[in-house]
Protein backbone atom coordinates (compact mmCIF):
# COMPACT_ATOMS: atom_id res chain seq x y z
CA UNK A 1 0.00 0.00 0.00
CA UNK A 2 1.45 3.18 -1.05
CA UNK A 3 1.58 6.10 2.27
CA UNK A 4 0.13 9.53 2.09
CA UNK A 5 1.43 12.45 3.96
CA UNK A 6 -1.46 14.41 6.47
CA UNK A 7 -0.80 17.44 3.01
CA UNK A 8 -1.88 14.54 0.64
CA UNK A 9 -5.12 16.22 0.07
CA UNK A 10 -3.69 19.62 -0.60
CA UNK A 11 -0.78 18.51 -3.41
CA UNK A 12 -3.84 16.59 -5.03
CA UNK A 13 -6.54 20.24 -4.53
CA UNK A 14 -3.20 22.37 -5.57
CA UNK A 15 -1.17 20.68 -8.55
CA UNK A 16 0.91 18.40 -7.54
CA UNK A 17 2.16 15.87 -9.90
CA UNK A 18 2.14 12.53 -7.57
CA UNK A 19 4.95 10.24 -7.98
CA UNK A 20 5.73 6.95 -5.99
CA UNK A 21 8.99 7.76 -4.14
CA UNK A 22 10.01 4.94 -1.56
CA UNK A 23 6.60 3.81 -0.93
CA UNK A 24 5.15 7.30 -0.65
CA UNK A 25 2.79 8.97 -2.65
CA UNK A 26 4.50 12.59 -3.09
CA UNK A 27 4.28 15.50 -5.47
CA UNK A 28 7.52 15.50 -7.88
CA UNK A 29 6.65 19.23 -8.89
CA UNK A 30 3.65 21.06 -8.77
CA UNK A 31 2.05 23.22 -11.74
CA UNK A 32 5.12 26.23 -11.97
CA UNK A 33 7.53 23.07 -12.73
CA UNK A 34 11.02 21.76 -11.39
CA UNK A 35 13.03 24.78 -12.48
CA UNK A 36 10.56 27.72 -11.63
CA UNK A 37 10.33 25.82 -7.91
CA UNK A 38 14.36 25.34 -7.91
CA UNK A 39 14.83 29.01 -9.07
CA UNK A 40 12.86 30.06 -6.23
CA UNK A 41 14.38 28.34 -3.73
CA UNK A 42 17.72 30.31 -4.73
CA UNK A 43 15.99 33.33 -5.20
CA UNK A 44 13.49 33.60 -2.11
CA UNK A 45 12.07 30.21 -0.80
CA UNK A 46 10.96 27.41 -0.83
CA UNK A 47 8.34 25.34 0.87
CA UNK A 48 8.50 21.11 0.74
CA UNK A 49 6.72 18.26 2.13
CA UNK A 50 9.24 16.03 4.14
CA UNK A 51 6.69 14.11 6.15
CA UNK A 52 7.63 11.08 4.19
CA UNK A 53 11.03 11.31 6.57
CA UNK A 54 11.74 8.56 9.53
CA UNK A 55 11.59 10.08 12.77
CA UNK A 56 13.03 8.17 15.96
CA UNK A 57 12.86 9.36 19.49
CA UNK A 58 14.62 8.12 22.50
CA UNK A 59 13.88 9.79 25.13
CA UNK A 60 15.13 6.90 28.12
CA UNK A 61 18.40 6.93 30.78
CA UNK A 62 20.14 5.06 28.04
CA UNK A 63 19.68 6.98 25.37
CA UNK A 64 23.17 8.58 25.15
CA UNK A 65 24.67 5.14 25.71
CA UNK A 66 22.70 3.18 22.98
CA UNK A 67 23.47 6.29 20.37
CA UNK A 68 27.12 6.90 21.23
CA UNK A 69 27.60 2.87 20.42
CA UNK A 70 25.28 2.80 17.28
CA UNK A 71 25.70 5.59 15.28
CA UNK A 72 29.38 6.79 13.89
CA UNK A 73 29.29 11.05 15.27
CA UNK A 74 29.41 11.03 18.86
CA UNK A 75 26.20 12.35 20.61
CA UNK A 76 27.88 13.10 23.67
CA UNK A 77 29.16 16.87 21.58
CA UNK A 78 25.42 17.52 21.39
CA UNK A 79 24.55 20.23 23.87
CA UNK A 80 20.59 20.60 24.30
CA UNK A 81 19.25 22.32 20.90
CA UNK A 82 21.87 21.23 18.81
CA UNK A 83 22.10 18.27 16.05
CA UNK A 84 25.03 16.98 13.63
CA UNK A 85 24.98 14.30 10.56
CA UNK A 86 25.73 11.03 11.47
CA UNK A 87 25.80 7.25 9.87
CA UNK A 88 24.19 4.21 10.69
CA UNK A 89 27.50 2.15 9.73
CA UNK A 90 27.82 -1.89 9.79
CA UNK A 91 30.84 -3.47 11.26
CA UNK A 92 32.59 -2.65 7.90
CA UNK A 93 31.69 0.71 8.02
CA UNK A 94 29.73 0.56 5.19
CA UNK A 95 26.26 2.82 5.49
CA UNK A 96 23.33 1.33 6.79
CA UNK A 97 21.54 4.71 6.30
CA UNK A 98 22.96 8.76 6.46
CA UNK A 99 20.61 10.34 9.41
CA UNK A 100 20.76 13.66 11.40
CA UNK A 101 20.51 13.66 15.36
CA UNK A 102 18.31 16.47 17.06
CA UNK A 103 18.99 16.70 20.60
CA UNK A 104 15.93 18.61 21.91
CA UNK A 105 16.08 21.35 23.94
CA UNK A 106 14.67 19.15 26.61
CA UNK A 107 17.02 16.49 27.03
CA UNK A 108 15.84 13.84 24.70
CA UNK A 109 16.95 13.17 21.08
CA UNK A 110 15.10 13.26 17.50
CA UNK A 111 16.49 10.65 14.64
CA UNK A 112 15.51 11.69 11.57
CA UNK A 113 16.15 8.88 8.58
CA UNK A 114 15.59 8.49 5.12
CA UNK A 115 12.09 7.15 3.85
CA UNK A 116 13.36 4.50 2.47
CA UNK A 117 15.29 3.06 5.04
CA UNK A 118 12.88 3.76 7.86
CA UNK A 119 11.64 -0.03 8.39
CA UNK A 120 15.52 -1.67 8.15
CA UNK A 121 16.74 1.12 10.27
CA UNK A 122 13.88 0.62 13.06
CA UNK A 123 14.79 -3.20 12.83
CA UNK A 124 18.42 -2.48 12.80
CA UNK A 125 18.31 -0.37 15.77
CA UNK A 126 15.92 -2.48 17.45
CA UNK A 127 18.79 -5.24 16.99
CA UNK A 128 21.05 -3.56 18.92
CA UNK A 129 19.30 -3.44 21.88
CA UNK A 130 18.29 -0.27 22.60
CA UNK A 131 16.89 -1.36 26.79
CA UNK A 132 16.44 1.71 28.29
CA UNK A 133 16.93 4.04 25.39
CA UNK A 134 13.18 4.55 25.06
CA UNK A 135 13.06 4.23 21.59
CA UNK A 136 9.67 4.89 19.95
CA UNK A 137 8.71 5.96 16.20
CA UNK A 138 6.89 9.07 15.49
CA UNK A 139 7.21 9.49 12.43
CA UNK A 140 2.92 9.20 12.06
CA UNK A 141 2.40 11.56 15.15
CA UNK A 142 5.16 14.30 13.88
CA UNK A 143 4.98 15.63 10.69
CA UNK A 144 8.25 17.73 8.84
CA UNK A 145 8.36 20.84 6.88
CA UNK A 146 11.42 21.66 5.36
CA UNK A 147 11.68 26.00 4.51
CA UNK A 148 14.75 26.78 2.36
CA UNK A 149 15.88 30.04 0.74
CA UNK A 150 17.43 33.61 1.53
CA UNK A 151 13.78 34.67 2.03
CA UNK A 152 12.69 31.64 4.83
CA UNK A 153 13.74 33.65 7.75
CA UNK A 154 11.68 36.31 6.62
CA UNK A 155 8.57 34.21 5.91
CA UNK A 156 8.85 32.27 9.20
CA UNK A 157 9.25 35.18 11.50
CA UNK A 158 6.00 36.39 9.98
CA UNK A 159 4.31 33.11 11.06
CA UNK A 160 6.20 32.31 14.29
CA UNK A 161 7.78 35.71 15.40
CA UNK A 162 11.52 36.47 14.86
CA UNK A 163 12.81 36.15 18.50
CA UNK A 164 13.87 32.83 19.39
CA UNK A 165 14.38 31.44 15.89
CA UNK A 166 17.53 29.88 15.79
CA UNK A 167 20.86 31.79 15.00
CA UNK A 168 23.18 29.20 13.71
CA UNK A 169 23.29 25.95 11.65
CA UNK A 170 22.61 22.88 12.92
CA UNK A 171 20.76 24.69 15.99
CA UNK A 172 16.79 24.14 16.99
CA UNK A 173 14.44 25.25 19.39
CA UNK A 174 10.70 24.96 20.51
CA UNK A 175 8.48 28.32 19.49
CA UNK A 176 5.14 28.35 20.58
CA UNK A 177 2.06 28.42 17.51
CA UNK A 178 -1.55 28.37 17.34
CA UNK A 179 -1.67 26.96 20.46
CA UNK A 180 0.74 24.39 20.12
CA UNK A 181 4.80 24.15 19.63
CA UNK A 182 6.84 23.67 16.52
CA UNK A 183 10.35 22.40 16.91
CA UNK A 184 12.42 25.07 14.78
CA UNK A 185 15.86 24.08 13.21
CA UNK A 186 18.19 25.70 11.20
CA UNK A 187 19.59 21.88 8.90
CA UNK A 188 18.18 21.30 5.17
CA UNK A 189 19.02 19.68 2.34
CA UNK A 190 19.70 22.34 -0.38
CA UNK A 191 22.62 24.12 1.04
CA UNK A 192 21.05 27.46 1.32
CA UNK A 193 22.39 29.78 4.00
CA UNK A 194 18.93 30.33 5.38
CA UNK A 195 17.56 26.71 5.98
CA UNK A 196 14.85 25.28 8.46
CA UNK A 197 13.22 22.51 9.24
CA UNK A 198 9.80 22.56 10.59
CA UNK A 199 8.53 19.72 13.24
CA UNK A 200 4.49 19.82 14.45
CA UNK A 201 1.92 17.69 15.36
CA UNK A 202 0.48 15.55 12.32
CA UNK A 203 -2.78 17.17 13.41
CA UNK A 204 -1.34 20.90 13.02
CA UNK A 205 0.22 20.59 9.56
CA UNK A 206 -1.58 21.58 7.53
CA UNK A 207 -1.95 24.78 8.97
CA UNK A 208 1.64 25.57 9.41
CA UNK A 209 1.82 24.63 5.66
CA UNK A 210 -1.01 27.10 4.82
CA UNK A 211 0.09 29.53 7.26
CA UNK A 212 3.44 29.68 6.00
CA UNK A 213 2.65 29.76 2.14
CA UNK A 214 0.15 32.82 2.92
CA UNK A 215 3.44 34.47 4.50
CA UNK A 216 5.25 34.18 1.85
CA UNK A 217 3.22 34.59 -0.99
CA UNK A 218 4.37 38.22 -1.76
CA UNK A 219 7.78 37.33 -1.22
CA UNK A 220 8.08 34.78 -3.95
CA UNK A 221 7.95 31.61 -1.46
CA UNK A 222 6.52 28.27 -3.98
CA UNK A 223 5.72 25.12 -2.92
CA UNK A 224 8.51 22.74 -3.93
CA UNK A 225 8.37 18.97 -4.72
CA UNK A 226 11.00 16.09 -5.18
CA UNK A 227 12.19 16.57 -8.40
CA UNK A 228 13.64 20.54 -7.17
CA UNK A 229 14.48 19.16 -3.95
CA UNK A 230 16.68 16.48 -5.79
CA UNK A 231 18.59 19.16 -8.36
CA UNK A 232 18.64 21.55 -5.36
CA UNK A 233 20.78 19.04 -3.42
CA UNK A 234 22.86 18.02 -6.35
CA UNK A 235 24.10 21.24 -6.64
CA UNK A 236 24.90 22.36 -3.34
CA UNK A 237 26.83 18.52 -3.52
CA UNK A 238 25.28 16.63 -0.61
CA UNK A 239 24.39 12.92 -1.28
CA UNK A 240 21.39 10.65 -2.14
CA UNK A 241 21.10 7.35 0.16
CA UNK A 242 21.44 4.28 -2.96
CA UNK A 243 23.87 6.96 -5.21
CA UNK A 244 25.96 8.89 -3.58
CA UNK A 245 25.90 6.04 -0.29
CA UNK A 246 25.32 2.71 -1.30
CA UNK A 247 25.60 -0.21 1.33
CA UNK A 248 28.61 -1.95 -0.31
CA UNK A 249 30.85 1.40 -0.48
CA UNK A 250 33.06 2.52 2.43
CA UNK A 251 31.39 5.60 4.12
CA UNK A 252 34.46 7.68 3.44
CA UNK A 253 34.07 7.55 0.03
CA UNK A 254 32.00 10.50 0.49
CA UNK A 255 34.18 13.89 1.51
CA UNK A 256 31.65 15.15 3.32
CA UNK A 257 30.88 11.83 5.59
CA UNK A 258 34.52 13.32 7.72
CA UNK A 259 31.46 15.20 9.41
CA UNK A 260 29.51 12.78 10.72
CA UNK A 261 32.03 10.26 11.99
CA UNK A 262 33.68 11.07 15.31
CA UNK A 263 37.20 9.02 16.05
CA UNK A 264 38.32 10.44 18.79
CA UNK A 265 40.26 8.39 21.64
CA UNK A 266 37.60 9.81 24.03
CA UNK A 267 34.73 8.47 22.27
CA UNK A 268 35.03 4.54 22.71
CA UNK A 269 33.85 2.39 20.65
CA UNK A 270 31.12 2.13 18.58
CA UNK A 271 29.63 -0.41 15.57
CA UNK A 272 32.21 -0.13 12.57
CA UNK A 273 35.18 2.09 14.23
CA UNK A 274 37.69 -0.30 13.58
CA UNK A 275 36.72 -0.33 10.22
CA UNK A 276 36.52 3.31 9.88
CA UNK A 277 39.68 3.75 11.54
CA UNK A 278 40.92 2.15 8.61
CA UNK A 279 40.11 4.01 6.03
CA UNK A 280 40.51 7.07 7.74
CA UNK A 281 44.31 5.81 8.02
CA UNK A 282 44.33 5.25 4.25
CA UNK A 283 42.89 8.10 3.02
CA UNK A 284 45.98 10.45 5.07
CA UNK A 285 48.55 8.15 3.78
CA UNK A 286 47.31 7.52 0.12
CA UNK A 287 46.70 4.02 0.31
CA UNK A 288 43.24 2.68 -1.91
CA UNK A 289 42.67 -0.48 -1.00
CA UNK A 290 40.31 0.26 1.62
CA UNK A 291 38.66 3.16 0.06
CA UNK A 292 39.32 3.41 -4.01
CA UNK A 293 37.28 6.16 -4.57
CA UNK A 294 36.20 9.23 -3.74
CA UNK A 295 32.75 10.89 -4.53
CA UNK A 296 33.42 14.32 -6.62
CA UNK A 297 31.85 17.18 -8.10
CA UNK A 298 31.68 17.22 -12.19
CA UNK A 299 30.73 20.19 -14.32
CA UNK A 300 30.25 20.02 -17.79
CA UNK A 301 31.80 23.01 -20.06
CA UNK A 302 29.54 22.68 -23.04
CA UNK A 303 25.90 22.62 -23.55
CA UNK A 304 24.92 18.98 -23.02
CA UNK A 305 23.30 16.19 -20.69
CA UNK A 306 24.80 13.35 -17.69
CA UNK A 307 23.02 10.72 -15.94
CA UNK A 308 23.33 8.70 -13.20
CA UNK A 309 25.42 5.65 -14.54
CA UNK A 310 27.45 7.86 -16.97
CA UNK A 311 31.15 6.80 -18.02
CA UNK A 312 33.66 9.24 -16.63
CA UNK A 313 37.14 9.58 -18.86
CA UNK A 314 40.75 11.04 -18.17
CA UNK A 315 42.65 10.74 -22.18
CA UNK A 316 40.25 8.15 -23.06
CA UNK A 317 40.29 5.37 -20.06
CA UNK A 318 37.35 5.30 -17.67
CA UNK A 319 38.09 6.56 -14.39
CA UNK A 320 34.56 6.40 -12.55
CA UNK A 321 31.33 6.71 -13.26
CA UNK A 322 28.12 9.54 -12.13
CA UNK A 323 26.32 8.25 -9.14
CA UNK A 324 23.54 11.40 -9.86
CA UNK A 325 23.42 14.18 -13.06
CA UNK A 326 20.80 16.08 -14.36
CA UNK A 327 20.58 19.58 -15.69
CA UNK A 328 20.19 22.25 -13.33
CA UNK A 329 19.03 25.99 -13.73
CA UNK A 330 20.61 28.77 -12.15
CA UNK A 331 20.41 32.29 -11.95
CA UNK A 332 23.01 35.24 -13.46
CA UNK A 333 24.00 36.98 -10.22
CA UNK A 334 24.61 41.02 -10.55
CA UNK A 335 26.24 43.15 -7.48
CA UNK A 336 26.10 39.83 -5.53
CA UNK A 337 22.53 39.34 -5.68
CA UNK A 338 20.31 37.02 -8.40
CA UNK A 339 19.47 39.22 -11.35
CA UNK A 340 16.11 38.41 -14.41
CA UNK A 341 18.11 36.36 -15.75
CA UNK A 342 18.54 31.86 -15.51
CA UNK A 343 20.41 29.48 -17.47
CA UNK A 344 21.13 26.05 -17.42
CA UNK A 345 24.04 24.04 -16.55
CA UNK A 346 24.86 20.17 -16.57
CA UNK A 347 26.28 19.08 -13.08
CA UNK A 348 26.61 15.93 -10.97
CA UNK A 349 28.62 14.11 -8.75
CA UNK A 350 31.01 10.72 -9.82
CA UNK A 351 32.59 7.93 -7.93
CA UNK A 352 36.41 8.83 -8.89
CA UNK A 353 39.42 7.08 -8.93
CA UNK A 354 41.76 8.44 -5.90
CA UNK A 355 44.12 10.28 -8.16
CA UNK A 356 41.46 12.21 -10.18
CA UNK A 357 41.26 15.52 -8.20
CA UNK A 358 40.06 18.90 -8.71
CA UNK A 359 40.88 20.86 -11.83
CA UNK A 360 40.93 17.75 -13.68
CA UNK A 361 39.90 17.89 -17.05
CA UNK A 362 37.19 15.16 -17.99
CA UNK A 363 34.83 13.10 -20.34
CA UNK A 364 31.46 12.56 -19.76
CA UNK A 365 29.48 10.05 -22.10
CA UNK A 366 26.18 10.07 -22.54
CA UNK A 367 24.41 8.44 -25.56
CA UNK A 368 27.50 7.91 -27.13
CA UNK A 369 28.58 11.74 -26.84
CA UNK A 370 31.40 12.84 -24.66
CA UNK A 371 30.85 16.00 -22.92
CA UNK A 372 33.91 17.84 -21.86
CA UNK A 373 33.83 18.59 -18.43
CA UNK A 374 36.01 19.31 -15.45
CA UNK A 375 35.82 17.59 -11.56
CA UNK A 376 35.43 20.68 -8.83
CA UNK A 377 35.45 21.00 -5.09
CA UNK A 378 32.33 22.47 -5.07
CA UNK A 379 29.38 23.85 -7.39
CA UNK A 380 28.16 26.32 -5.54
CA UNK A 381 29.57 28.82 -2.81
CA UNK A 382 27.50 30.64 -0.36
CA UNK A 383 27.66 34.61 -0.64
CA UNK A 384 26.03 36.82 1.57
CA UNK A 385 21.99 35.87 1.90
CA UNK A 386 22.62 33.43 -1.27
CA UNK A 387 24.16 30.55 -2.83
CA UNK A 388 25.91 31.33 -5.93
CA UNK A 389 26.87 29.24 -8.60
CA UNK A 390 30.22 28.60 -9.25
CA UNK A 391 30.62 28.58 -13.30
Amino acid sequence: MTLETPLIGWHRQHGGKLIEFAGWSLPVSYQAGIVAEHLACRKAAALFDTSHMGRFRLAGPGALAFLRRTLSNDAARLGPGRSHYTFLSDPEGRPLDDAYLFRLPEGAYLLVVNAGNRGQDWAWLHGLDPSGAGLEDISAQMAMLALQGPLSSAVLGRVLGAEGLPAARNHCAWLDWAGGRVLVSRTGYTGEPHSYELFVEASQVGRLWTDLLEAGSGLGLMPAGLGARDTLRLEAGLPLYGHELRPDWPILSLPLARHGVALTPERGDFLGRAALERQAAELAGGQVAEVPCLIRGVAAQERGMMREGSPVLVEGRQVGELTSGTTVPAWRFKGGAPGDEHYSRAIGLACLERQVVAGQKVEIVYRGRALPGVVVNRLVKPGGNYLQPLL
